[in-house]
Parts: structure tokens; sequence; C-alpha cells
């Protein structure tokens, strides 16, 4: 039967309406202002810290120089930050202080705050990693996605720092200017992709850096197409001196269109350690994103059901880690990265250099309920491969 045009988009104005408000409802809790980043004193008892370094595409707020605004600065803007982390910090969360100035027993506060020209960012990138030799010249950045605030996207980087660093390294993050609003998409998006030189700007400012021997970047939601594009864009290049120090990708729910990123893989290809796409069939986010993006699937919620999707992982070595049946305390099912990182850590460590597991190819994990990976790793079909592999 044929449905008549008119109720079509009425089906798809009401399902767009219910998708909005389920992530308006969602983001009405409190969340944390700029005062969360002014620095406060440290009891001399409390030495647990972690330093991030902040590259930003946000503007300098004129009455603060340690505040960002929401809009878009015209060059890239550097900061350094100290964190305390608490004794009962919990991997995955963020203690979030309930009021300000927080409480270093029990929060997550920022001790120092400190503005940086690029140089400045360079030179406490360096120092940063001669204080830890163990990590091996490793730097990870932090790319965050869609509504996202500054002070979110840097406690992310710290929950980050402090819950992955036995093997993470130093501590970058990329912060662009996410309005934080959940009606704010389609601008986010823009922002993104306005970002795009910038962020390849700071990781070949990273990549200068002597000492840094690799790069990971860490990217979540809409932060995914960021980074995608970006490293699309520097490897049509192919001169991007970063490209030479990229180890690890990993992308977090993205939210980026099934078909577009079958083309931007095509062009970034192989890394040099393979791609670790983490998804889960039941993101209530990427579910609204793929509404307003007229219907199509994004990554974050089909890759591991599409062939051709599976074809991709297979031609370029990507590997999957499906969260679906995981319980997590996310009610959108959009973070629940955050809730097994030790999990996504050891992945990320197997997948690297010469500690391949014996299986080897492109692989897919899926995580139970308690984070636990239910079956070893199963290799994607090289029938299907050969099938519907890309050109």
């Amino acid at each position: 039967m044929t449905v008549p045009v008119a109720k079509r988009r009425v089906s798809t104005g009401a399902a767009l309406v219910a998708a909005l408000l389920v992530l308006v409802v969602a983001g009405c809790a409190s969340r944390p202002t700029g005062d969360v980043l002014v620095p406060v004193s440290l009891p001399a008892d409390v030495d647990r810290s972690v330093q991030v370094l902040a590259a930003t595409t946000r503007a300098r707020a004129q009455d603060d120089p340690l505040a960002f605004t929401a809009q878009r600065a015209d060059q890239v803007n550097f900061q350094s930050y100290t964190f305390s982390i608490p004794p009962t910090h919990v991997s995955g969360k963020i203690e979030w202080p309930s009021r300000t100035p927080g409480n270093p027993a029990t929060d997550v506060v920022v001790t120092a705050s400190k503005p940086l020209s690029e140089s400045g960012f360079k030179d406490a990138l360096r120092a940063e990693i001669a204080s830890r030799p163990d990590r091996h010249g490793a730097v990870f950045v932090f790319i965050h996605g869609f509504n996202t605030s500054h002070p979110e996207a840097v406690f992310g980087a710290a929950r980050l720092a402090a819950d992955l660093r036995a093997t993470a390294g130093a501590a970058v993050v990329f912060s662009w200017p996410s309005l934080a609003r959940v009606t704010a998409y389609v601008a986010d998006r823009e922002s993104a992709n306005y970002s795009r030189d910038s962020l390849e700007r700071t990781l070949n400012a990273i990549a200068s850096v002597p000492d840094v021997q690799s790069i990971n970047l860490v990217a979540h939601s809409m932060g995914t197409w960021l980074t995608a594009e970006t490293l699309r864009q520097a490897s049509i290049g192919g001169r991007a001196p970063f490209l030479k120090k990229l180890d690890h990708v990993v992308l977090l729910s993205p939210d980026i269109d099934k078909d577009v990123f079958k083309t931007q893989l095509a062009v970034i290809k192989k890394t040099r350690s393979p791609m670790i796409v983490v998804v889960s069939r039941d993101d209530r986010a990427l579910a609204t994103s793929q509404i307003l993006a007229g219907g199509v699937s994004r990554v974050g919620n089909v890759l591991v059901d599409d062939p051709r999707a599976q074809a991709a992982i297979s031609h370029y070595g990507v590997e999957v880690v499906d969260l679906s049946n995981l319980s997590s305390s996310d009610a959108l099912g959009h973070s629940k990265f955050a809730d097994v990182l030790p999990e996504l850590e050891n992945i990320t460590a197997a997948s690297g250099g010469g500690n391949r597991r014996p299986l080897g190819g492109p692989a897919i994990f899926v995580l139970g309920g308690a984070g636990q990976i239910l079956s070893a790793p199963a290799r994607v079909g090289d029938a299907l491969a050969e099938a519907a592999a890309p050109d």
C-alpha cells in the first residue's frame, strides 16, 4: 500500500520531534559551568594529579584569560591544566564538584591553569613526556563530540588521562567550539568542519616535538567526523608530518554517515595500528542523528550489521568493538565506552606493534553486559570481503 506523501511527512516530523525530545530531556540535568575550571588550593595530603594540555578553536573570553567561549577563534589557542583526582575516583566517571570550589578529597578539580603560546604548548608537552619515560614518548589526543562545553571536554580528557595513565601517554584535548546545546546539531557540525585545518596544525605541532614517538587519537561522537575528515585531508596531501607518528585511531560512537565513512577510509587507507571503532546498536543519540541526516545510518549504530560495512572492515583492517550487550548507566547508550575503559585499553594495546593477536586480521570484539569479551575476536569472512570489497 502506498502511503500518502503528507502522512509520510507527518510521521517523519513526529519521529524527529520525539527524537529531539529524548535528547532535550537527557540534557536537562545540571551541567558544569566555567567555574569548575577555576584553580583551587590543593591540600598537602592530596597528590594524585594529571596534566591536560588543551588546543582549542574556541575564542578566549574577553573578561577572563582562563576561560573560553563557544565562539570560533581565528587561530588555535593553547592552555595547560593540572587536575587533582580524588582517592575515591571510579574508573569511567567524572566526580564533578557539587558546588565550586570543589573538594579535592571527593571531586575532580583543577589546581592550576595557564595560557600558552604554541611554543609554550610544545615545551609543556616535552616536559610532560620527560616526566614519564615509561610512556615511551606516547601522546593521546582526545577530540570531543556534539553538545559538549569546554569544561566538559577538558574534564573528559582528564578522566581518560587518569583511567588510562598506565599506557595512554601525555594527554591533549582538542576542544572545538560546540555550542553545547542539543538543538544546535547543524551549527556544531559546521564548527567541527571549521576546525579541520586547526586540528591538523595541532597534530603537526605535536609531531614536531622530537621526544614524541607516537600519536594516538581518541574521538567521540561528532568528534569522529572531525577526526576522519582531518585524516582524510592530511592523507590527500601526504606531507603532514604527524602521519609518520600516527599510531592508534579510536573512534567512539562515530557520528558519521556509513557511506561517507567508506569514502574516507578509501583515502586514509590503513593506519600503522588497526583503526578501532566502538559501536552500539542501541545508541539513541545516533538514532536521532540518523533522523536528522535523512535516515542514513551512522557508523556507530550499524557497522557490525551492514554487509558492505563489514567488507570495508576487512579491506581496511578496521577492528570493531560492539557494546550492544553492555549494561550502562548512560540512558542514551552514547557513552558506554566510559564503563569499559580498561577493556578498551587492553584491546587497543593488543592491536598495535609487535603485540598482534595470533588470530590476526580485522576483527569484531563483542562485549557482554558486565563488560567482558563474550567471544574471541571473529574475523570478517574472506568471501564477504571478496564479494563486496571497496574499489
